[in-house]
């Protein structure tokens, strides 16, 4: 089994920012611009990547709309030093129809490919609040849309987990 510690990552919220919604496509002079990551929570994830070395899991809905290739060029593209090794299977539609039901979806998702793959070591980093399905020691929130990761406190929460 290997040791090194699964991230499962949401990307909207976390470190797509709520700013990066409204950014105006005409300002970026390529074709990727709808990809773009806060700079400042690329910076937070990529000093994260740094000290812990995980396996990136995507657990976020932009594994229905990208390939996982697609998803390692956006990640080259915001300059983010890892990349996506797999993703979360979707359930949405099948077992979950009612938008009520999508962080308990994506808690189960998760839950499923920990199980599936019998996962030891493994932290969640999404904004949605999946803590009636996932503990504290294996989940951090990121509750602030316009902040992301980048929020104070955030870094050191997930290092606390990632580290002992």
């Amino acid at each position: 089994m290997n040791s090194r510690y699964y991230i499962f990552l949401d990307i909207d919220d976390v470190l797509a920012t709520s700013h990066q919604y409204y950014i105006n496509p005409k300002k970026w002079d390529d074709e990727y611009h709808r990809y773009r990551f806060d700079k400042k929570c690329v910076k937070v994830f990529n000093e994260i990547i740094e000290k812990t070395n995980p396996i990136i899991i995507l657990s976020s809905d932009w594994k229905n709309k990208y390939s996982i290739e697609m998803l390692n060029r956006i990640f080259e593209i915001n300059e983010i030093n890892t990349i996506v090794t797999d993703v979360t299977l979707n359930l949405w539609g099948n077992k979950f129809t009612s938008l009520a039901q999508l962080e308990d979806c994506r808690a189960d998702e998760i839950l499923l490919y920990v199980h599936e793959h019998n996962i030891e070591n493994w932290l969640v980093i999404d904004d949605l609040d999946l803590s009636p399905w996932i503990d504290k020691q294996h989940f951090v929130r990121t509750p602030r849309a316009n902040e992301g990761i980048k929020q104070s406190g955030i870094k050191n929460k997930i290092l606390n987990i990632l580290l002992n």
